[in-house]
């Protein structure tokens, strides 16, 4: 019977997958306890399907199983979104918050998207969503330069514009607009 232990990397993983690794298996270590500690059943099943008399593993009955992962993955969406909001209040562009979640460098190319704007709209969350329908797209952060409460609209027409919130004289704003500033400068000068 498989016990779901964690398996050494090996020498042709990438880092990152045994992050990846590590996870899965306590994300199945968690929904098994879930559904266990909330009255489901563990049942005992074929490791591969197609072989009845082969190793068997012990996990969460199917169903149960499925609505306890859905449940897991929408918390840990919800801590990835609080965990972007805390990135920004740090002072973490939406590009570098885009290559901590793994986004890919140009982000959505064909839909004309950049890694910062796949970011932001993972942490703003789904743009059909009532708030975001109502009010447009957002994360909410406090300043800790000037203690403002920041309305971050994303990676759009520069921080002055994108991010209202910030207190008069807010230097944090001030060096965020000059870098932006000269992000453009540099661009057009071709360096």
């Amino acid at each position: 019977m498989t016990d779901h232990s964690s398996p050494a990397r090996g020498p042709g993983q990438a880092p990152g997958q045994g992050l990846h690794d590590r996870a899965r298996q306590e994300v199945l270590a968690a929904v098994q306890r879930i559904v266990r500690d909330t009255g489901g059943q563990l049942v005992t099943r074929p490791l591969v399907s197609g072989e009845p008399d082969g190793p068997v593993t012990r996990d969460a009955e199917p169903l149960a199983g499925l609505r306890t992962a859905r449940t897991a993955e929408l918390a840990a969406r919800g801590l990835a979104r609080r965990y972007a909001r805390a990135a920004r209040e740090d002072g973490h562009t939406w590009t570098v918050i885009g290559a901590a979640l793994g986004l890919p460098s140009g982000g959505d190319a064909a839909a004309g998207e950049t890694i910062a704007a796949a970011a932001f709209g993972y942490a703003a969350g789904p743009p059909n969503s009532h708030w975001n329908r109502t009010y447009g797209p957002s994360v909410t952060w406090r300043c800790p330069a000037c203690g403002g409460l920041v309305s971050d609209r994303g990676p759009v027409s520069g921080p002055c514009d994108d991010e209202p919130g910030h207190n008069a004289g807010c230097q944090r704003l001030t060096a965020a607009a000059a870098a932006w500033e000269t992000s453009w400068a540099d661009e057009e000068t071709g360096q």
